[in-house]
């Protein structure tokens, strides 16, 4: 079994929680109120920040030329992602490039980032790897699911942008190169490194609930 089968395998109970949290079925139906989305639009930047800086992080535990270069391609999708949807559609929202500045990042948000940076520093490349994977597959999974049972929501004025962008050729290809890149350095790993990978993917899963809950509530939770 592969590496990305088993992981899927441990959250197989919370990802379904994703498709039915209110933040995302109110974007669905374009109900969600104005405000919380802006509030995530912008802990969600801060947290990409954090993200990419974690692909960075990685490239001086890399071991070859070859491992170097996805990883400045992960991180380079990400940021081009960033530029190409987040950026626009913060702008839309009229959000300011002063809130940008000022924001801060909720306290939940930063416990999930710290966590993954230190699993990433403490670990290899595949550790790394995994630390970040439940954010990138779990927005792909919403995305899909959600766009099955609501196929009008990729149509919504105000949100239909952003599903648009997570069922997007260019996001798909991205996430399944994490997933294959993963699963190719795991092939020859042992069971007690199985176990802490498949830790590291669940605490972030929660983690990444944790923010959903947080960012419906705009941080008062």
């Amino acid at each position: 079994m592969k590496l990305s089968e088993t992981l899927y395998a441990q959250v197989q109970d919370i990802w379904p929680v994703y498709l039915t949290h209110p933040f995302v079925t109110e974007m669905a139906c374009g109900t969600l109120p104005k405000e919380k989305f802006r509030y995530y639009m912008l802990q969600d930047y801060l947290y990409l920040q954090d993200y990419v800086k974690i692909f960075a992080a990685m490239i001086q535990k890399a071991e070859d030329f070859e491992q170097i270069r996805f990883l400045c391609g992960e991180m380079s999708a990400t940021i081009d992602e960033t530029f190409r949807t987040h950026l626009p559609y913060m702008k839309r929202l009229g959000i300011s490039e002063q809130e940008i500045a000022c924001a801060t990042a909720h306290i939940d948000s930063s416990a999930y980032s710290h966590y993954m940076i230190c699993e990433a520093q403490a670990g290899d490349v595949l550790t790394g790897l995994v630390a970040l994977l439940n954010c990138s597959w779990s927005y792909a999974y919403i995305a899909e699911k959600t766009v099955e049972a609501y196929p009008e929501a990729v149509n919504d004025e105000s949100y239909g942008s952003w599903f648009a962008g997570y069922v997007s050729p260019e996001y798909k290809k991205t996430n399944q190169a994490l997933i294959d890149r993963i699963d190719a350095l795991a092939e020859n790993i042992d069971e007690k490194k199985t176990r802490h990978l498949c830790e590291i993917f669940k605490k972030c899963c929660l983690f990444d609930l944790r923010f959903w809950d947080m960012v419906y509530a705009m941080g008062k939770c």
